[in-house]
């Protein structure tokens, strides 16, 4: 009995020794470790989208037909009243009624085929040929021209067609309007205004600058027009709130729609002829 007893603590004792020299377990990997980091997923860079394509402009190539046209930066507005202290005189800025826009379209309708192109040039440009200098002795035409001649610059356009403002006078009173505007007599009815469009056309040789002669009037036109109670200078408005301020003037829609329409039928009427060179 006490051989097996020792036997049964013998083998107890190897058995625990076995035990404690078996390696521990390896430890389960943490999130951290168990699987590497996933990268960020790149986003697609959105590719720019290519720049309109822009119209190729009509003003490059040769030009037959160059013009320019200086009546539509200012509406002249006057009354004229009862004696001189009655008259008020006042002028409004008009660029956006698109006058020398309309002048340039109605050439290029004038003339179909030809190549027009509009010139442009620097704002005031033409103030000093409108306001010039008291000088003892002017020539309205060699000043023109050398303004055209400067303006054109290198455009080499074959000929230029240029519109300018004309001055006349009010109903025959010592007061006068230039250019396009409207106007009023102290004896006209309420609401009652004339919208007038006064200008002049000039055609120069593009290489010369000289002025070609204006075309001439067949006798049917003169007797038609001796005739004719209608001029084509001017449309009378018996529905206007008569501006007594610039911005009056440039935001009203019947002042700008009178005009423009005024000033269109004179162009589609004469237009042909000076482009004709008749």
């Amino acid at each position: 009995m006490l051989r097996i007893a020792a036997s049964l603590i013998a083998l107890l004792s190897i058995f625990t020794s076995a035990i404690a020299q078996t390696p521990p377990a390896p430890a389960a990997p943490s999130a951290q470790t168990a699987a590497p980091a996933k990268s960020a997923v790149k986003r697609a860079t959105p590719k720019a989208k290519p720049a309109a394509q822009q119209p190729v402009a009509a003003e490059n190539g040769p030009c037959q037909i160059g013009v320019i046209s200086a009546i539509g930066d200012q509406f002249s507005v006057q009354h004229v009243g009862l004696t001189m202290f009655g008259n008020e005189y006042m002028e409004a800025p008009i660029e956006t009624w698109g006058i020398d826009d309309l002048f340039v379209a109605r050439v290029r309708a004038a003339a179909p085929g030809t190549t027009v192109r509009k010139i442009a040039y620097a704002s005031g440009a033409f103030k000093p040929y409108y306001h010039p200098e008291a000088k003892l002795f002017r020539n309205d035409r060699d000043d023109l021209t050398a303004l055209v001649r400067q303006i054109a610059g290198t455009a080499n356009c074959e000929r230029y067609i240029v519109a300018t403002k004309s001055r006349v006078s009010v109903d025959g009173t010592n007061q006068s309007i230039e250019g396009l505007g409207v106007y009023k007599n102290w004896a006209s009815p309420s609401g009652r205004g004339v919208v007038v469009a006064y200008f002049r056309i000039n055609v120069f040789d593009g290489r010369t600058f000289d002025i070609h002669r204006a075309p001439t009037r067949s006798f049917g036109d003169v007797l038609a027009s001796s005739f004719s109670n209608k001029n084509d200078n001017m449309q009378i408005l018996n529905n206007l709130e008569f501006p007594k301020t610039p911005e009056q003037v440039t935001n009203s829609a019947l002042l700008r729609d009178s005009t423009r329409s005024l000033l269109t039928a004179q162009l589609d009427k004469y237009l042909p002829a000076y482009i004709k060179g008749e």
